[in-house]
């Protein structure tokens, strides 16, 4: 996967920042940029892509499995989570006896 910076090519925009009727921030001149900033230039469509194409990238417990040890195999939280909406699990006190928690 190329970095956006190298798909980056002159005179390409995506958008812009939108207009407004305020006036210019005062900047010190100690403080104004000798030049503007390097930003990649992209057309949005390309923009879009890429950022789209890094986010499949990042881990989710829905869209893949990560091998990890048996103390991290424990944790299943999508398990757990229908578990404990069960009706007859979900309005318990988490200090109920046993026996007085058992269905009848």
């Amino acid at each position: 996967m190329k970095l956006i910076f190298e798909r980056s090519q002159p005179g390409r925009r995506g958008g812009g920042p939108p207009s407004h009727d305020l006036p210019a921030a005062a900047i010190p001149e100690e403080l104004r940029r000798a030049e503007p900033p390097r930003l990649p230039e992209l057309a949005e469509p390309e923009l879009l892509r890429h950022f789209t194409e890094l986010s499949t990238r990042n881990f989710g417990i829905d869209t893949g499995f990560y091998p990890l040890g048996s103390c991290t195999m424990k944790y299943n939280p999508r398990v757990n989570e229908r578990l404990v909406m069960l009706p007859g699990f979900r309005d318990l006190h988490p200090y109920q006896d046993e026996d007085r928690a058992r269905s009848s």
